[in-house]
């Protein structure tokens, strides 16, 4: 493997980083109910980013998933208010999970921006029967939910969910319209005012099951959306550094830039030794995305490395920035909000240290 990325990556991830600078704004500005729909069209119509790892046929740009990783860096960078990671994970389950009607029938509008949806399913036990928090009947083939998922990312905005339910003893996926009778979605406060939540309750409503995939598929979509939190999360941290180095070097203390004191100097070093070993294991684990059996060893790993690093990388800048980071001005504060719920997604650092060491037989 090639531990580099190439040159139309770098140039694709410097584009962004334009863009979004030019037309995201500083997180303080952006959305007030953490979703800004005018820049999530442009996303989608002029730099296709949740097209970028969807094949040509259905609609896709044709890249790969670190190009889409790339993207999720960037928009965690500048903690852009739209709903990439929510679309993201219900398109990736549609494409792993659906049969070939159902993905021509819904990626389409989801890639071109026509469409939201959102993947209801963000604990750490949604592929084990006895954690199911939504059950399904048939009736005369045809299946009904009834039961609640929370929190939905991005759900108060979405067309349609993407909701794992047991059915007939197994946990399967099934795509579930926000207007279908007996749907009710209900939006809750969030401790990320970047990115909102719903809690998704269903009463014997109609669903349809995605049913074309294998049962190790459920594990492979959560196991790229731990991937892509992670590059989200990286970007953060990268984020959080730079806002400390710049504070450090223009603010003064006894005639002196405060990144002149050995205190200083040794955060901002330890903030940066744990986003180098982060940026590496993001990068393994998005090149190692089409190998099933790498992912399932570098996903569970890396959310849990990226979870701490972004902690830290928060936590250390307030500190860096002393009395002005802890107002409700300033930017850091929306960072850390950002690490703290990104890391329990999916579960938190312990889960994911747990999970590793069960399927390295550790």
């Amino acid at each position: 493997m090639d531990f580099q990325y190439s040159t139309e990556q770098d140039d694709f991830r410097a584009s962004l980083r334009g863009f979004l600078r030019e037309h995201a704004g500083a997180p303080r500005r952006g959305a007030a109910d953490g979703y800004d729909s005018g820049l999530w069209r442009r996303l989608c119509t002029e730099l296709e980013l949740p097209a970028l790892h969807i094949p040509a046929e259905y609609g896709g740009a044709g890249a790969t998933l670190v190009e889409t990783a790339i993207a999720f860096g960037e928009l965690g960078r500048a903690l852009a208010p739209v709903p990439l990671a929510a679309t993201t994970f219900a398109t990736e389950a549609i494409l792993r999970l659906g049969d070939d009607e159902q993905r021509k029938t819904l990626l389409p509008a989801l890639l071109s921006g026509e469409r939201i949806a959102a993947f209801a399913v963000t604990g750490h036990e949604v592929a084990h029967a006895a954690a199911a928090t939504v059950r399904g009947e048939r009736h005369d083939g045809h299946t009904v939910l009834t039961g609640d998922c929370t929190p939905v990312l991005h759900g108060g905005v979405a067309d349609f969910f993407v909701v794992a339910a047991l059915v007939d003893g197994t946990v399967a996926l099934h795509v579930v319209s926000a207007t279908a009778p007996g749907v009710t979605v209900v939006p809750l406060p969030s401790f990320d005012l970047t990115r909102p939540v719903a809690s998704l309750r269903m009463a014997r409503t109609p669903a349809e099951a995605l049913t074309a995939g294998c049962p190790d598929d459920l594990e492979r979509v959560l196991d790229v959306a731990r991937m892509l939190l992670a590059a989200e999360m990286l970007g953060g941290a990268t984020a959080c550094l730079d806002a400390a180095v710049e504070y450090a070097c223009c603010r003064t203390q006894f005639d002196r830039p405060i990144g002149s004191f050995q205190a200083i100097k040794h955060a901002c070093a330890e903030m940066l030794i744990e986003i180098d070993a982060t940026r590496a294991a993001v990068m393994f684990a998005a090149m190692s995305a089409t190998d099933g059996d790498e992912l399932r060893i570098a996903a569970p790993l890396v959310k849990a490395h990226a979870a701490d690093t972004y902690m830290l990388c928060a936590e250390t800048a307030i500190q860096v920035h002393g009395g002005i980071a802890f107002t409700w001005e300033h930017d850091l504060h929306l960072y850390f909000r950002r690490a703290k719920t990104t890391a329990a997604l999916f579960g938190g650092s312990a889960f994911h240290r747990g999970l590793l060491a069960d399927r390295a037989d550790l």
